[in-house]
């Protein structure tokens, strides 16, 4: 779903041969492996909930998880000058301590440590570029560093600026920390408002779907219904998933009728989803972006979920 003004706009059901041309070219661009994988962390108990799904996604295509841990110098203005190298001393020994302990976890699958220091979203920015990132994994809060600001302008910058799609491990999916599911992704539910920045996301809904041979809900939520709008969204939804597309069972479509964000929430908890699957457009950043983004639905859905979600930009 394309999350910038579907508050706004009343649902716009488009025209099928276009929808079906676009979504017959998920048939020849339909694989999506994600081979490079950045790991964000700081290392907190929050934030390690997160590794699981890295590493599943990782096994599953056979990638490379770069572990990163922005080192950052907000704090430092808030203590003493001579305080500075006891402080440097101390986050080394954890970094180190934490590093040996990931090596062990990470022991069958490649990967490498990164501990680059300064702004959060210049160091994650570069990096994706220089290491051809497919795929970013966040925790969403814990010690320092990337969970402290996740949620905010920064939060922005990954969601809407990222060349990748970015996988959120929100705050109530720790709920969920004894559920099987957690390393698992058994259902996923993927919400559209046929926009093409969601079809964009239909690709790795369905990608993910065949990978972990896992059912897939497909939504679209009505907050304004026009005559006839519901039944054309079904038919829309049913032309989302090609023919032969090797999904384990028949994709399930819904409309619901409500706010999208509500809508997905609901949905999502109906279904038992372990993903969910949103686009999002590409918005110019501002001073008051914060705010925007705070609004947003792809915002509301990540930090009310109770499973990871995945937002690709459109």
């Amino acid at each position: 779903m394309n999350t910038d003004n579907a508050n706004e706009r009343r649902s716009r059901i488009p025209d099928s041969a276009q929808w079906r041309h676009a979504v017959n070219m998920l048939q020849t661009n339909g694989q999506v492996p994600f081979q490079n994988i950045l790991f964000a962390t700081d290392f907190s108990s929050t934030t390690q909930l997160a590794l699981p799904y890295a590493v599943k996604m990782a096994q599953r295509s056979g990638g490379k998880i770069y572990v990163v841990h922005v080192i950052s110098r907000d704090i430092y203005p808030l203590v003493p000058p001579e305080e500075w190298a006891n402080m440097e001393q101390s986050e080394a020994e954890f970094r180190k301590s934490n590093q040996r302990a990931l090596d062990a976890e990470l022991s069958n699958i490649p990967h490498e440590f990164l501990f680059p220091s300064g702004d959060v979203w210049k160091q994650l920015s570069r990096i994706i570029d220089e290491k051809q990132i497919d795929l970013v994994v966040l925790g969403t809060h814990g010690r320092t560093g990337i969970s402290k600001t996740v949620f905010g302008s920064v939060a922005e910058r990954i969601f809407r600026q990222a060349a990748c799609p970015v996988l959120t491990v929100g705050p109530r999916v720790s709920f969920r920390a004894d559920h099987p599911a957690t390393r698992e992704v058994n259902r996923i539910l993927y919400a559209t408002d046929f926009s093409p920045d969601s079809l964009g996301a239909a690709r790795y809904a369905i990608y993910l779907a065949k990978e972990f041979h896992a059912g897939l809900a497909l939504l679209h939520s009505i907050q304004k219904a026009e005559a006839g709008q519901v039944n054309s969204a079904f038919e829309t939804l049913r032309d989302i998933v090609p023919l032969g597309a090797g999904l384990a069972e028949k994709p399930k479509c819904t409309v619901e009728r409500g706010a999208p964000a509500e809508s997905i929430l609901g949905v999502s908890l109906r279904e038992n989803a372990d993903l969910i699957v949103l686009g999002i457009g590409h918005a110019k950043l501002s001073a008051a972006v914060g705010t925007h983004f705070a609004r947003s639905i792809a915002y509301k859905v990540v930090t009310q979920a109770e499973c990871p979600v995945l937002t690709v930009r459109g």
